[in-house]
């Protein structure tokens, strides 16, 4: 991944690297997001310091996993407001991050980063 990217715009290649649609008819095939997905996102990661609402849904579910297992996993300063449960997290992980993941009951894990969903408040 090239670092020289806007840090939004490393969320968006990890996502669409990493990440399944965890339901619907697409489900399992790798995330390709909407260009409103993209602005949202750049919103976010380019700007931390400004108030952002809470994520829902799939995209909820894909920004958990770049905070378990993805770039945004080791920095500890900002966590951006995420609604996701454990299953559509779960179900977003494709191959890649079944391999570094592990389920533990209502807990996701990356045992070699030390991380996992959901965070503890």
């Amino acid at each position: 991944m090239d670092h020289k990217l806007a840090r939004g715009e490393r969320a968006v290649h990890w996502i669409e690297e990493y990440c399944v649609y965890p339901s619907g008819p697409e489900r399992g095939q790798h995330v390709r997001l909407s260009q409103e997905q993209r602005r949202v996102l750049r919103q976010i990661y380019d700007h931390p310091g400004n108030p952002h609402p809470p994520l829902f849904g799939s995209l909820a579910a894909f920004v958990a996993l770049l905070h378990i297992c993805g770039p945004e996993a080791k920095q500890r300063e900002f966590r951006p407001a995420l609604s996701a449960d454990i299953f559509s997290v779960w179900s977003a992980t494709g191959p890649d991050l079944r391999a570094v993941l592990k389920r533990d009951g209502e807990r996701i894990l990356c045992p070699q980063l030390g991380t996992h969903f959901p965070v503890a408040a």
